[in-house]
């Protein structure tokens, strides 16, 4: 037994149907269940099933490497609901993605989400095929207006704005499914978190599809310096540094917030902050300590 999903009829039978084959990805946390889909989808034979997924973050990667058309999406994960997973994956390969949930109150969620699909556990096999042929025309008609209107990949989900330092900057973060525009002056430190990087803007964190790296090149004209591998500090967030051992720093932000640099990191900060007389005094003063023993 399932639920009527609320979403638009499939193409009725007069319409050609189109034959490809699906590259799907299942994402569940609980092994039974995803075997259970995969068994379902392997009955047909336009679906491969390339890879499948315990939580969130393994989900995002694989849908990096894999590309799949379509994610199977389980709505209660570990590590972020399904829901969260559909909102920063749609700016990632953009796979179509159909929700499978125990739970049939959360139809509306998954139409706010993007879903192409709801699904109602225990999965119906006829049910499922509706929803890979509703995946199949949806897939086949975006290769089609991809081949007659190509478009350049964005380099990340919401490319900064270029322009004067001295003009407004924002960049735009996502919380609770509603996206934010943030003023760089008022971001305190951004964070990689896998596949997107976690951004801390007064008392709230937002999320956003991108990489440290490539952040750490267009916001260095305002201030960011990336300290370590995987974080950006701002430097007017800085309430004071201190030199710690083998040539690196430990930063304390306004907001009670400390992060220690990493060394190889150290001529990047010093171009930005002149914190090496600090450093040096506290080189000559271990030398002192040492040389009175």
């Amino acid at each position: 037994m399932y639920a009527a999903a609320p979403f638009p009829p499939l193409p009725q039978p007069n319409i050609r149907r189109v034959t490809m084959t699906l590259k799907v990805l299942i994402v569940d946390d609980e092994r039974r269940e995803r075997t259970s889909l995969i068994e379902l989808c392997e009955e047909r034979g336009d679906v491969h099933i390339v890879g499948e997924a315990e939580c969130g973050a393994a989900a995002l990667r694989a849908a990096d490497e894999l590309c799949p058309d379509v994610m199977l999406v389980d709505v209660e994960l570990p590590d972020m609901s399904g829901f969260d997973l559909l909102s920063i994956a749609r700016w990632q390969s953009e796979p179509l993605n159909i929700i499978v949930t125990g739970r049939p109150d959360h139809a509306a969620a998954a139409m706010a989400a993007g879903a192409l699909d709801y699904l109602l556990k225990p999965v119906d096999a006829a049910r499922l095929g509706q929803s890979l042929e509703r995946a199949q025309h949806r897939c086949h008609s975006r290769r089609a207006s991809t081949a007659t209107f190509p478009r350049p990949e964005p380099s990340s989900a919401f490319p900064l704005p270029l322009g004067p330092p001295n003009k407004l900057q924002l960049l735009v973060g996502e919380r609770q499914h509603r996206l934010y525009p943030l003023e760089m002056n008022k971001i305190d430190y951004i964070a990689a978190q896998g596949n997107y990087v976690t951004i801390r803007s007064g008392t709230s964190d937002y999320i956003r599809r991108d990489s440290i790296k490539r952040l750490a090149a267009y916001l260095a004209d305002w201030g960011f310096m990336r300290i370590e591998r995987s974080v950006l500090l701002n430097v007017r967030a800085i309430a004071y540094a201190q030199a710690a051992s083998h040539g690196t720093f430990a930063f304390t932000l306004s907001s009670g917030a400390c992060f220690q640099s990493s060394s190889s990191y150290r001529e990047a900060i010093l171009n930005v902050l002149p914190l090496a007389p600090l450093s040096r005094r506290k080189e000559r003063s271990s030398c002192t300590r040492s040389g009175q023993k």
